[in-house]
């Protein structure tokens, strides 16, 4: 004849923790508890063991800094390999050195205007100072780059400033399509500025 359950027993679901855990679980409790009163404690007395050292503190400022000029991220095209995003730095030093590498023209400002990364369907904008307007985006992220505005300076007697704003025009568009995928890319040119020719170096005497 079977066995007949010992209703006297008490019986545990198989789901319910043994009373082992239990009393585990609770030590570890009081552990982590006792660790913030004491943390609490020693911080309130200004020990120096819980507080960031001059370095640790330097480093963070650092980084901070460092952050603030490389700008926001900006969404690029993505590649086969995904999606991918760069600096503000990294765009506007790209602009900046093409636009220098361009006989008779120096480059002085850039901005840019972005996709809509929002749910509000607002654009952003960022001046090449690193400071960044952002509505309904994140404050550190802006969408595709889709018009750049670049400011220039002219070497003084160029012949034809109209012909050098449609050759910078061309260039910046060629770097940021080669470089970054950018292919749409609307690029405005402005002369501002006019500069005197680079002298070159007087030949030595021998």
């Amino acid at each position: 004849m079977p066995d007949q359950p010992d209703h006297d027993q008490p019986h545990h679901d198989q789901h319910d923790p043994a009373p082992e855990d239990d009393a585990a679980t609770a030590r570890y409790l009081d552990l982590i508890r006792a660790v913030h009163t004491e943390w609490d404690e020693l911080e309130s007395a200004g020990d120096s063991s819980v507080q960031l050292s001059a370095g640790a503190l330097s480093t963070i400022k650092e980084s901070v800094r460092a952050d603030a000029r490389h700008g926001a991220h900006v969404h690029m095209p993505p590649t086969p390999a995904g999606p991918f995003t760069v600096s503000e730095l990294t765009l506007r030093t790209l602009v900046r050195r093409t636009i220098d590498a361009v006989p008779d023209a120096r480059a002085l400002r850039t901005t840019f205007e972005y996709a809509d990364t929002g749910p509000t369907g607002s654009s952003a904008s960022s001046g090449s100072s690193g400071s960044t307007a952002s509505f309904g985006s994140s404050a550190r992220s802006r969408g595709l780059p889709t018009r750049a505005s670049c400011r220039l300076s002219a070497r003084l007697g160029t012949p034809d400033l109209p012909a050098l704003a449609d050759e910078v025009r061309a260039a910046v568009r060629l770097a940021c399509e080669t470089d970054l995928g950018l292919t749409d890319l609307t690029v405005d040119i402005h002369i501002e500025d006019l500069h005197a020719p680079r002298q070159s170096p007087a030949p030595r005497e021998h």
